[in-house]
């Protein structure tokens, strides 16, 4: 009985959020060695049991289970538990740590105290950098915090953290929240103190070691800003790094106060080519050139830093408020900067991924049918919410745009919101019903894909192929013989639209959205 239960809790705990508590405080101490990738880790979670439960319970990758998919002999062994000065017994599979509730009520406020110890199978990913140096990096998106630290491992579940990590005395580090101390011991190593007032999900919570040179940018705003790269890479790292004071003025100006107390920019060995962890992004160490092909991966990282980390999406199938703004932002970077010719381009690469990607995945962008948690890195979450946006501004305006990013970061920062909170400040700013807008491209799948022609009546004929029908303004740049232009924009509603044409000038072509305003899809007819 105890294990059926544990099962349907596994399988409810892969993505949903473990509504019973919620987590207010992480306190982490975690030792780590270099003559074995083994931690011990002291951690005390402060909670409130939020509502009534027969069982308290925790995300943490147990060792020895019968439904443990990694690898044999990693994961973490619990020797203790106590909570509110209590021992309890616990109970370590599937997972998930958990004990009794009894006797402890809704509204309580608990501190559960933990000693385990184990190797990472994920999460926190230990091994060597491209140069044979041994490197520590915590790698917790989506839910792989749980690998190394006891957790509520769902994005709508933010707390404070205070993190102290032993390390053998050749190492610098990074974590979460702001340095307080590095003290050496006598045993040749060093204990690295970080605390943060900032509620974060467990998704960017990390810490880093490696022998990082660093260093400090210096610039207008009350936060440092640095650069952490690998000391063989010095030279290259800091060129390559430097770029970020510019994308940080941009996002301040464009969105708001930088959300938090520092931002590191850190050159690192892990799975992604960048991640946008709280106030310590990690880069891939492959990305370090000294070329300064970095600054779209880095510009779209720091825009995380509001959007994902600071304002976070609440549940999973609602990643395009982080992924698809940080792409976006990063465009509007790239138009600030580079102007109107290259910010199209982006547009139009960015629509050919989602064009791509929708032959094999007739998903929408908010999914709540994915099998997986990684499928839904994909060009919906990234590309086509960017383009979502796009054409959202196109629609808005560029001040009211702007009005609805600022609105939006401002009500729900260092919180939790749906797409439905999202289209409501969208309504709230442009005084309009926007909820077809939002249906179509957002919670059903697919783009209009057309076929276009003039026929012999001369009218432009406008035939949606897709399975879904779309309502949508259309630019027609129409030209003429002479070499002269007009652009139209038609309305279509309709499987099958036709626009009378009446110019006086011979009409030999067309060519459809000239300005990069739709994603759409054109056919051979």
């Amino acid at each position: 009985m105890r294990f059926t239960l544990i099962f349907i809790l596994f399988s409810f705990s892969c993505f949903s959020q473990n509504t019973s508590i919620d987590v207010l405080h992480y306190d982490i101490d975690i030792q780590v060695f270099d003559t074995t990738d083994r931690i011990e880790v002291d951690e005390k979670i402060t909670f409130v049991v939020t509502e009534s439960t027969d069982d308290i319970f925790f995300d943490l990758v147990n060792q020895f289970d019968e439904l443990n998919d990694y690898d044999a002999g990693k994961g973490m062994q619990v020797h203790k538990a106590i909570c509110n000065s209590q021992e309890v017994d616990i109970a370590h599979q599937a997972h998930m740590l958990f004990f009794s509730a009894e006797p402890y009520s809704v509204g309580d406020t608990l501190e559960l105290f933990l000693n385990y110890s184990g190797v990472p199978q994920n999460g926190l990913i230990i091994g060597e950098n491209k140069f044979k140096e041994r490197t520590f990096f915590a790698d917790n998106w989506p839910n792989r915090a749980k690998h190394w630290m006891a957790c509520n491992d769902h994005p709508s579940d933010k707390a404070t953290t205070s993190i102290r990590v032993t390390a053998p005395d050749h190492y610098e580090c990074v974590a979460t929240g702001v340095k307080s101390s590095a003290k050496s011991t006598k045993s040749n190593q060093t204990v690295h103190e970080f605390h943060s007032d900032i509620e974060l999900p467990t998704k960017v919570i990390v810490i880093g070691l490696a022998d990082f040179a660093m260093e400090t940018i210096p610039h207008k705003y009350d936060f440092e800003l640095s650069s952490w790269v690998y000391q063989k890479d010095e030279k290259k790292g800091f060129h390559d790094l430097k770029v970020a004071k510019e994308v940080v003025d941009f996002f301040i100006q464009f969105v708001g106060e930088y959300p938090f107390e520092k931002l590191a920019n850190v050159q690192s060995t892990t799975m992604f080519g960048g991640m946008e962890n709280a106030g310590n992004i990690f880069y891939d160490e492959n990305a370090v050139t000294g070329k300064g092909t970095m600054e779209a991966l880095i510009a779209h990282e720091i825009a995380h830093q509001w959007f994902g980390n600071s304002a976070s999406e609440s549940d999973w199938q609602h990643l395009w408020l982080s992924e698809g703004f940080a792409t976006y932002l990063t465009d509007l970077y790239w138009l600030e900067k580079h102007g109107k010719v290259e910010f199209q381009q982006r547009l139009m690469n960015e629509r050919n991924r989602v064009i791509g990607f929708s032959k094999k995945y007739n998903h929408p962008v908010v999914d709540t049918t994915f099998n997986e948690l990684f499928d839904l890195l994909n060009p919906n979450s990234y590309q086509k919410g960017a383009w979502f946006l796009h054409m959202l501004r196109e629609k808005a305006g560029a001040d009211d745009f702007q009005q609805i990013l600022q609105n939006y970061y401002g009500r729900f920062k260092y919180s939790n919101a749906s797409t439905t909170d999202f289209r409501r400040v969208v309504e709230e700013v442009t005084n309009e019903d926007y909820g077809s807008f939002f249906n179509q491209w957002l919670t059903q799948y697919g783009h209009p894909t057309l076929k276009m022609d003039v026929n012999d009546d001369n009218q432009m004929v406008i035939e949606q192929m897709q399975e879904n029908l779309f309502e949508f303004p259309i630019e027609i740049e129409y030209i003429f013989e002479d070499g002269s232009t007009e652009i139209i924009e038609h309305q279509v509603s309709e499987r099958i639209s036709s626009f009378d044409l009446t110019f006086k000038k011979k009409l030999v072509g067309s060519r459809t959205d000239p300005n990069i305003k739709l994603l759409v899809e054109l056919v051979e007819h």
